[in-house]
């Protein structure tokens, strides 16, 4: 029998090519997702969310510093990430390339 946890989490990678004046840079980090039932995308009280408030949980392998210099962490640095269009439009596509992907059948 096959059992669904419906609460469950998992990480995927997120790659990102940030442009900065003439010079573009390209790296990987790994995303924590959690899976969201339909109901609650389509709950009506989660209209004013963006999806990465929703689904992102955490994030390895990726630095941003704040006004001192010193690297950001937690809630502060996902903050950072959903804010920066580069980052969130990446964390986006792998989101949603995750679900896609991993619900494709094997051939």
């Amino acid at each position: 029998m096959f059992k669904l946890n419906p609460s469950r989490t998992y990480q995927y990678p997120v790659s990102v090519t940030i442009f900065d004046g003439e010079k573009e840079h390209t790296g990987t980090f790994t995303a924590t997702f959690k899976v969201l039932p339909n109901s609650a995308l389509k709950d009506p009280s989660a209209a004013d969310k963006r999806l990465l408030d929703l689904v992102l949980v955490d994030v390895e392998g990726v630095e941003v510093p704040d006004e001192d210099g010193k690297p950001l962490v937690g809630d502060r640095l996902l903050s950072a990430l959903k804010d920066d269009p580069s980052a969130s439009t990446a964390l986006i596509a792998a989101y949603q390339e995750s679900i896609t992907k991993k619900n494709r059948p094997r051939t």
